[in-house]
């Protein structure tokens, strides 16, 4: 049993020494690299030192807990984090009482430092994005996206692409009509962007000719509370998902050296055809959320109005 004990020990002190070892070689090797890499669809200059110490540092890491027991697993770039209180935000009942701009603030973002990591490399810190397929009730599902300074300056810089007849999403044909509602005169539902489209155009996407931002895939059917709120336009009165779009829009041209996570997930009860809400985060990548971190639940609901979000139907309360 001591011998046991005694080569378990020495096995820990070797992984220690070696992981030690690795740290070193690659802080080493790093500070001999005076290399500068520009991105050519990033509006900064990233030095290969920080991202060869980053790449051992992350090794290691891997390395170690895969030698100590750890069932820790290092989550592919193709998906998008998922909040494990789905279920509770789905519970959540809307209040234009407390919630005037249809969305809550949940604190700090749940994604991790190796998920802002892996967005980073994802593609080379450049700008791209991903949208999940539907389910097979063809509802639209999560989107996530790293959006930069260029991506952003892009569509500042475009027309925004129209919407196709096949666009509309589950529960809107039908149910979209005009409504006189708490100072409100206009169509009921929007066409509602999981994504962004004036955050990531179509810069970085899987088929940058489709318009992919404009489909069906990255469309969810939504009030018109829930896409902008009361309609203010600036970060301080923006609401809905114009809220953390906003926030996000502003950072990156504020601060064009540092581009934003950018995670959204829409959230359905059951079968029904029009989520409820939408679950929004973003985080500020080089310092791991320090600058810019939201975490907001947006409610999908419409004061003065009741919804049916089985079929997207709705009455005025």
């Amino acid at each position: 049993m001591k011998k046991k004990h005694f080569k378990l020990k020495q096995r820990k002190l070797v992984t220690a020494f070696a992981t030690i070892a690795v740290l070193v070689f690659g802080y080493f090797f790093s500070t001999n690299n005076t290399e500068v890499k520009a991105f050519t669809h990033g509006p900064r200059q990233v030095t290969t030192m920080r991202r060869h110490y980053r790449h051992w540092t992350k090794q290691a890491e891997n390395w170690f807990s895969s030698n100590s027991g750890s069932t820790q697993t290092t989550p592919t770039t193709a998906d998008v984090p998922r909040d494990a209180t789905d279920s509770q935000l789905l519970a959540l009942q809307f209040d234009a009482n407390k919630y005037p701009e249809n969305y809550v603030s949940l604190g700090k973002s749940t994604l991790t430092n190796l998920q802002i990591h892996d967005a980073l490399e994802h593609n080379h810190e450049q700008a791209w994005y991903t949208i999940d397929s539907p389910d097979t009730l063809g509802r639209s599902q999560a989107g996530q996206a790293l959006v930069t300074y260029n991506s952003v300056s892009a569509t500042a810089a475009m027309k925004r692409p129209s919407f196709a007849e096949s666009a509309d999403p589950t529960g809107y044909e039908g149910n979209n009509r005009i409504a006189q509602l708490n100072g409100y005169r206009g169509y009921f539902y929007n066409r509602s962007h999981t994504l962004a489209w004036s955050l990531v155009g179509n810069l970085g996407g899987p088929d940058t000719s489709s318009n992919a931002i404009m489909q069906r895939n990255n469309l969810t059917t939504g009030t018109r509370a829930q896409n902008v709120g009361t309609n203010g336009r600036s970060q301080s009165t923006a609401g809905g998902m114009a809220y953390a779009e906003t926030a996000i829009r502003d950072f990156v041209r504020e601060r064009p050296n540092i581009p934003v996570y950018y995670v959204v997930t829409p959230l359905y009860q059951g079968n029904e055809l029009v989520p409820r809400g939408t679950h929004v985060q973003a985080v500020s990548t080089t310092d791991n959320g320090q600058a810019l971190n939201i975490n907001v639940y947006v409610f999908n609901a419409q004061n003065g109005a009741t919804i049916n979000y089985a079929d997207g139907s709705w009455t005025q309360s």
